[in-house]
């Protein structure tokens, strides 16, 4: 079993993702106000993204041998929903387990240091392994569904997390908050970015599920994605 997989971005036109030749004032509310609607048990994003949230300042870290025990980590927690990040080599620090409301999962590969895993269990944050170097989204999402009870998973991005996921056909819905912006810039972060060419990838269709007018002239459209069409 796994999470049903909701992947909330904001987006222009043109299929950007927000710059600040964008020119909005207050732009998180067009994100999070739509994104707090949809009813999930965690959200998860990029370790970029999330070291907005974890810990300015990079801790001392034991050095020596250290015995950890092998295997995920499911720390003690009293929260209700999780705050998920990809964080494959290890490099978000913290200062606590909570971000808001929500408890920390890190998601990393076994190629992490133990001294950074002991940082995590000094700091009681849960962990997962994702694979041996690279990681395996599949197995991901059934440890989250098997050992947290996440039932509904929210992606927030960025791009190449929604193209990791979309690449190994894990989304099981779209929700695009479009704004009334063509970006135009070359090269620009989008939305979805899974690999440079074609490759032997079919694209992702979509089935409207609903649209709405919201802030005046953006859009909130909620697609489904359609499996089994040839």
């Amino acid at each position: 079993m796994k999470p049903y997989v909701i992947c909330h971005m904001l987006g222009s036109v043109d299929g950007k993702i927000k710059q600040n030749i964008w020119g909005l004032k207050d732009h998180h509310k067009y994100f999070e106000e739509p994104a707090a609607k949809i009813k999930a048990d965690a959200w998860l994003v990029g370790r970029v993204t999330m070291q907005e949230f974890s810990s300015k300042q990079r801790p001392a870290l034991k050095r020596g041998k250290l015995n950890i025990p092998a295997g995920d980590f499911v720390a003690e927690y009293n929260a209700k929903t999780f705050a998920v990040v990809i964080d494959p080599s290890g490099k978000c620090f913290w200062d606590t387990n909570m971000v808001s409301t929500e408890h920390v999962i890190e998601v990393l590969t076994e190629q992490v240091s133990p001294a950074y895993l002991d940082h995590l269990r000094s700091r009681n944050v849960s962990y997962i392994f994702g694979g041996a170097e690279e990681l395996d989204l599949k197995l991901v999402l059934k440890k989250l569904y098997k050992l947290f009870g996440i039932k509904r998973l929210r992606i927030d991005g960025g791009g190449h997390v929604n193209g990791s996921f979309l690449k190994a056909g894990l989304i099981d819905e779209f929700s695009l908050v479009l704004a009334p912006i063509a970006d135009g810039t070359m090269g620009a972060p989008t939305v979805f970015e899974a690999e440079e060419g074609y490759g032997k990838r079919k694209a992702t269709r979509f089935a409207l599920k609903s649209v709405k007018k919201i802030f005046d002239d953006f859009l909130w459209i909620r697609y489904t994605v359609v499996r089994g069409r040839k």
